[in-house]
This record gives structure tokens, sequence and C-alpha cells, in this order.
């Protein structure tokens, strides 16, 4: 499942991310897509995890739905089925989330990491009827619905408290009532995307017929993260051991440890090794290709072979590394060119990725993909 966005990614970040919302039209087609891949989606899944979740304007509670039974000596849950239908035929939604190694989610969601340079977790949403199972809110999240099957109405308002924390959800401050005036008033077609910057207020509303959409939600690092991260380093700072007794005695001992960690925060080194962490953090799921990659008689890839780069962001460190899915990878100008071109052409082949290196060695260039490939910084897409 291929996207294909309307915007180029430095208009999209300019004009559009993290500031408004913007509707991609016909990003994906659709047809081979249908209800079998949304219930085998489903049927994979464990339903008595938290992930799985029945929402009927509330959350179903899991004791309507689930029940246990003794399979060979082991307590396993099952879906009571008669009640889920029932529940969905009176308007609920199923809501999977956290999704992975589902294979055509998995495409959707880095394309889409790429696109936005952020980490993502991707969720899922059924439903056959009008009611709202969710009540107008924010996400502290970006989120980028995925309109794969039916259609759905979305209602978007600007936001009154503007780029919400994890902690901060709509359900915490319940004295911020929600706009007035509608931003957008608009109806997802399967193979739509619609970009909803967090803090913004949306309201999703099923058409009385059946609709399925993935919601892609982005983790780029915050401010937040980075001075939470900065914690490691306050033990070093001798100030930050001293003891306190009260604010005339401390005054002097605190303004100069706000000197101390003011010029912290703006060291480049620091910014840098928190990358690092957050980049090391980071994991990209991807299929196995035990035929290709363990196959000691293969060396190299096949020229049809197309490659997608496993990161959603790449930073070039000042010592001349990259971090690609918790592998730190020293690169020369050869290796910088071929990630950076993998980055900005996902999905391309080995052919064509030669056809762009013609001015180096072929045999160069076919050993460092597939090393690549074996260390999962490349997977193989099928």
């Amino acid at each position: 499942m291929l996207l294909t966005f309307s915007l180029d990614k430095d208009t999209f970040k300019n004009e559009f991310l993290y500031k408004k919302p913007y509707l991609f039209k016909s990003v994906i087609n659709t047809n081979d897509f249908s209800w079998k891949d949304v219930n085998e989606l489903y049927s994979r899944g464990d339903i008595s995890h938290r992930d799985f979740k029945l929402m009927n304007g509330y959350e179903v509670p899991k004791e309507e739905y689930i029940e246990s039974y003794d399979f060979l000596g082991v307590i396993e849950y099952r879906c009571i089925t008669s009640v889920l239908y029932e529940y969905l035929r009176n308007g609920a939604t199923l809501v999977r989330n956290r999704i992975k190694n589902e294979p055509f989610v998995d495409q959707i969601s880095k394309q889409i990491a790429n696109f936005a340079e952020a980490r993502t977790l991707t969720g899922s949403y059924a439903a056959f009827s009008s009611k709202s199972s969710y009540k107008s809110h924010w996400d502290t999240r970006d989120v980028y619905a995925v309109q794969l099957l039916g259609r759905k109405r979305w209602i978007l308002r600007k936001p009154n408290f503007e780029f919400p924390l994890y902690m901060q959800q709509t359900k915490n401050f319940p004295d911020i009532k929600e706009p007035e005036e509608i931003y957008m008033d608009v109806i997802l077609e399967a193979g739509d995307i619609l970009y909803i910057p967090r803090g913004w207020w949306h309201d999703p509303l099923p058409l009385d017929q059946e609709t399925f959409h993935l919601a892609v939600a982005t983790f780029p690092p915050t401010g937040f993260e980075y001075m939470g991260w900065l914690q490691n380093i306050m033990p070093s700072i001798l100030d930050c051991r001293k003891n306190f007794s009260n604010f005339e005695n401390d005054v002097e001992m605190i303004n100069d440890l706000s000197h101390q960690i003011s010029e912290i925060i703006k060291d480049k080194n620091c910014y840098q090794n928190f990358m690092m962490h957050h980049l090391m953090e980071q994991s990209v799921p991807s299929m196995l290709s035990l035929d290709i990659l363990g196959n000691s008689k293969i060396s190299q890839l096949d020229s049809n072979q197309k490659l997608y780069l496993n990161t959603n962001l790449l930073y070039y460190f000042d010592e001349g590394f990259i971090i690609i899915n918790g592998n730190k990878i020293n690169i020369d100008s050869i290796s910088l060119d071929l990630i950076r071109y993998l980055f900005e052409h996902p999905y391309s082949c080995v052919k064509d990725i030669l056809d762009n290196f013609e001015n180096y060695s072929s045999e160069k260039i076919n050993k460092l993909l597939f090393q690549l490939s074996i260390e999962n910084v490349i997977e193989l897409i099928m």
C-alpha cells in the first residue's frame, strides 16, 4: 500500500505540521483492501488485552464480552461473539491499539512516520452505524486518520489548550470548553488521510454505514522529554547536591544553579546526547526475511528487491555517525549518500539504487545493502 501525498514533505512541514489540519485526498488505492483484511487484523489480536476496546460512548467492561476457559491446563480468554456483535449492531466501535507486525498496517504507519519524521503508534476503528463512540476531544499527539473502508465525518475546532502532553487529556480539564466555531467539517472517503495536530478538538462521526480507519499517532521528541532526560546530568552539578533550608538562605545557590542549568540546556553536546538516547530507544517493526538473509547460499540482493530504510528520522551526529533502528552506524561518503537516498525514496528497488549510484562500484553498493539488511537497518519488502 504505497502512499502518494499531495504535498511534498518540506511544504507540509513549513505550512501545516504542528500548525493546522490538512486533508490529503486519494492518498491510498484501497481497491484491494476488504473486510477480510479487517477481520483478520482483529482476529489475530488478543481481545482480552487492554489495547482492545469496545467503545459505546464509554468503554464497555471486558467482562461483558470476554470469558475465560481452560485450554489444556492453561487459562485463556475468548470473545463472546454474540455480545460483541450485538454491541456493534447497536452502534459501538471496535478498537485495537498499538498494532504491530501486521503487514498492511506497518506499511502505512512507516510511510507516515517517514513523512512526519516521527515514531508512530497505530490503532484501528471499525463501526457500522451513525452513533458516536467518542465525545469531541483533543489528542495529546498528532494523528493521521487513514480511511480505508467506507466514509466518516470529522468535525474539527481550533485548540484552546495548545500542545498538550500525554498527562493533559481533555478529561483532565473539565473547565476548558469546546469552542463553538467549526474550523473544518469534512467527510473522509476511502483512501483519504486527515492530519490532526495535537490539541485540536475533533469529533469523528460514523455515517450510518460500515467504516474502518486507522489512526496513526506520531511522537516526535519534545522539550518536555529533553528536560526529563537532563535529570540524568543534574547529579553532576554540585549545587544540585546541596541541602535546602529556606529561600532567603538558598537564593544565591538557586541563582547559581539556574545559570548552570541554562548553560547545560543550550549546550549542543547535551542536545546531541539526548537525540542519541531518543533514537537508540526507537524500534521500527520489520518483517523477517529468513529465506534470503538467513540463507548462506545468498550473498547479495535480487535486482528487483524493494527496500525500506528502518527509520523515521535521519539525524547526523558531529562525530560522523547516525543511528537507525538502534544501530549506531559510522558513515563514509558512500554510505551517507546511500542512506539519504533510501530515506528520501522509500520502497526503491536495488536496480534503481544501482542506477543512481553508477559512479560507485556496484559490488560495493550491493555488499553494503546486504549488510545493512542483515543488521535490520533496511527491511526487504516482499
